[in-house]
């Protein structure tokens, strides 16, 4: 048996450069790990795939990432085998903080210890590529660009010292609904991921890096949430040197230049909106404890 913890990620910078003739959305984005992180316990079982979770509204068949990644390992390798999984969920769902995606990442690298298999990070992504979008970037972790939609990941200088506060309000988001707004139209072109990036590479502080990054969907889930407005009003009121959406929404992070500042907001956040947590960047996106 095994246990791994698998890292939320939050979106620096989210750029739509432009849309696929299958409708998907072209992006650019700077993605990073953070400390907050769910825990992926496994153990081999002669056949078939079983999941549990600690939390009863996650579903626990074929529609779970987890269930996904591990259905698509056998496939592929064609082992005689199988894995019970079970899940304890810290990181919100719906969110924009991929954890459904870090879930998955940390079954294949399970499996592929269980089974004594060696991958690249690049074999894994490729054999995830179908299950999720941001599956490929939790191979990698730590700072990183996205491209396309989310499957060429290309890791970047560490993101400056820093520390966050993130809140999911009551509402979750829908991610098809937001890419489906006509606001996101008006976005294209915006690039905000060059100029982080360029940041990042000349070792800036965190307030340097943090004033160039835009989400480019803000817009249209502020429309659908409007709660991710008033959640980024009181971060900037409790201190935080800048505040933004992840993803697709709809948790909204603050970014603090102290580990006080930061507990001070949760505290008084927390007090308001119960899915509020402290944590801090890190550079790894799956780890075996």
């Amino acid at each position: 048996m095994i246990t791994l913890k698998s890292h939320a990620k939050i979106n620096v910078t989210l750029d739509i450069k432009g849309r696929r003739e299958d409708g998907y959305h072209l992006l650019r984005t700077v993605m990073q790990t953070v400390s907050l992180c769910d825990f992926v316990t496994m153990k081999k079982q002669p056949q078939g795939i079983t999941l549990s979770c600690n939390l009863r509204y996650i579903p626990t068949d074929e529609r779970n990432i987890a269930h996904k990644a591990a259905a698509a390992f056998f496939e592929h390798f064609g082992i005689d085998g199988g894995v019970h999984i079970h899940l304890k969920k810290h990181i919100p769902c719906g969110a924009g903080l991929g954890g459904g995606s870090s879930d998955g990442a940390a079954v294949i690298e399970g499996l592929c210890r269980l089974y004594g298999i060696s991958l690249s990070a690049g074999q894994k992504a490729k054999l995830t590529e179908n299950i999720g979008a941001d599956i490929p970037f939790f191979f990698y972790g730590g700072t990183a660009l996205c491209e396309g939609i989310g499957e060429r990941v290309t890791p970047l200088s560490a993101l400056p010292e820093c520390w966050l506060v993130i809140t999911k309000p009551r509402f979750s988001l829908s991610t098809s609904a937001v890419f489906s707004s006509p606001l996101i139209a008006g976005t294209y072109g915006d690039d905000s991921t060059n100029r982080v990036m360029s940041l990042l590479e000349n070792g800036e502080n965190a307030f340097a890096v943090f004033h160039d990054a835009r989400n480019a969907l803000e817009s249209a889930s502020i429309s659908l949430c409007p709660s991710i407005a008033v959640l980024k009003e009181l971060m900037l009121k409790n201190g935080a040197f800048f505040s933004m959406m992840s993803g697709s929404g709809s948790s909204v992070y603050g970014v603090f230049d102290s580990h006080k500042a930061a507990s001070d907001a949760f505290g008084r956040i927390r007090a308001q909106f119960p899915s509020t947590y402290i944590t801090k960047p890190c550079p790894r996106a799956v780890e075996f404890i």
